[in-house]
């Protein structure tokens, strides 16, 4: 949801002063894949791809102890704050970038630039917090492995921008695979996370280099596919045009940051107060109510455009049916996630990770019932995007964050990790009502204009009927 309202943001906002360059690229003009084709090879890659970042934290839960668990959970709430912040959502700003105003080159250095002063903080941050041993190091690994991961997403903005939907979403299948198996291996044969951290920074620095690079530089024309041509893929420092591009990309980063805290937030709490067992085992059974979210998500995405067009074409009933319907299927997905895990919550703890985490079977139910509200909040947040209320939602997520954070200091020492999902609960019945109140007004806001417009026109029509 967040890169569908930062993508809105910056279409709304995103005004270049950079001069066109005087020579631009000839871009691939091949017959573009239909929007069908498009649709089924991102919603492939979107699914297999969130698949392997599922399977990751069952195989961690599986092979490894729950202390293992929370320390790659804490290096993830860490580094992914930090890659949000820092990656100024540029496949976002690329992709809008039709014109080609800035070349790629650009986004290419900025893109490093972020990327190594994201990895300054997390080293910054983890000793700021005296975090020590193995600890730190899979911090910053799993930074290293965001690293590389932010380096082939900008590859990925060229491609798209280049109607190439279905190489990415290859990589992305790749990239997952080998990811997983990687993890798999290294924790097996290495006896520790560590190993199977440094399996995954390897499996994706391969994708990138022996896939996502030569895949972007042959569709625009560097069809010897050497590293770093020049025109192609050499980074470009242009301090003018690097400031102007940051610039016009900091909101958009901002707000992913808000998104990204809203989830990490109860995972700092947790590992301060509990420590790393108690985040571990918060982490696997947080990850099934996530795969809720992953679908709803991607039907969101997909019937985002049938949103906007019937809110931008002043059809209400339309809009109001549409997003009725999808808020009728989050509740039914949620109420559906509570009933399983009211019912067979233990046995599901028991197959997907192990009999200790079937010992806290009773939080599946409460993480369901958070679920079951985000569902909707995350639809509703989809029309508020489709509804242009880009700011009131950077608010709402500000106090949302806030809350979440108020609500895990007081709950979290007292209640353990029901505190934390009671936390959650508070702050995703904040994200709904706002995002209701929100909408209501907007649409009212809306529907007034409307009808004053149209008495404007029938009293001009009147006007002109009596001139006559």
């Amino acid at each position: 949801m967040g890169e569908s309202l930062a993508s809105c943001i910056h279409k709304q906002h995103l005004t270049m002063n950079t001069k066109r360059q005087p020579a631009k690229r000839r871009l691939w003009q091949g017959t573009p894949s239909s929007l069908r084709t498009d649709f089924t090879w991102t919603l492939l890659g979107n699914a297999i791809y969130a698949a392997g970042q599922w399977m990751t934290i069952v195989l961690l839960a599986k092979l490894t102890q729950p202390e293992l668990v929370g320390q790659y959970a804490l290096g993830f709430a860490i580094a992914v704050p930090v890659f949000m912040l820092t990656s100024l959502q540029l496949r976002l700003v690329l992709v809008s970038d039709v014109h080609q105003a800035i070349q790629f080159e650009h986004y290419l250095s900025l893109r490093l630039s972020c990327t190594v002063s994201a990895l300054l903080i997390i080293f910054v941050t983890a000793e700021v917090l005296g975090l020590r041993g193995a600890l730190l190091r899979a911090i910053l690994m799993v930074g290293l492995a965001q690293a590389v991961e932010a380096v082939s997403e900008i590859y990925y903005a060229q491609l798209q921008l280049l109607d190439r939907m279905d190489r990415i979403a290859k990589s992305m299948i790749v990239r997952s695979v080998l990811s997983a198996t990687a993890l798999t291996v290294g924790v097996c044969f290495g006896r520790n996370l560590l190993w199977g951290l440094v399996g995954v920074v390897l499996a994706r620095t391969i994708v990138l280099l022996s896939y996502d690079i030569r895949e972007c530089s042959g569709e625009v024309g560097a069809r010897e596919r050497v590293f770093f041509r020049r025109g192609v893929l050499q980074p470009r420092w242009d301090s003018g045009v690097l400031g102007r591009l940051l610039w016009s990309a900091l909101p958009l980063s901002i707000l992913a940051l808000l998104v990204s805290l809203n989830l990490n937030v109860p995972r700092y709490f947790i590992e301060h107060a509990l420590g790393q067992r108690a985040l571990g085992i918060f982490s696997a059974i947080a990850s099934i109510s996530a795969a809720g979210s992953m679908a709803v998500v991607s039907l969101g995405q997909s019937a985002f455009a049938r949103l906007a067009r019937s809110y931008a074409s002043e059809n209400f009933g339309e809009f109001r049916a549409l997003l009725g319907q999808f808020l009728a299927l989050a509740a039914m997905l949620g109420v559906c996630g509570i009933a399983a895990a009211s019912l067979a919550g233990r046995q599901i703890l028991t197959i997907l990770f192990k009999p200790e985490y079937a010992e806290q079977a009773d939080l599946l139910t409460w993480m369901m019932a958070v679920g079951c509200l985000l569902y909707m909040a995350q639809f509703l947040g989809f029309g508020l995007t489709a509804a242009k209320c880009y700011y009131s939602q950077v608010v709402l997520f500000t106090f949302t964050s806030l809350g979440v954070a108020v609500g895990c200091y007081f709950f979290i020492p007292r209640l353990g990790l029901k505190g934390a999902i009671l936390a959650m609960l508070i702050a995703t019945v904040v994200q709904l009502s706002g995002s209701v109140a929100i909408l209501a007004r907007a649409t009212h806001r809306r529907a007034l204009l409307c009808a004053r417009n149209a008495d404007a026109v029938s009293a001009d029509v009147l006007v002109q009927t009596w001139g006559r």
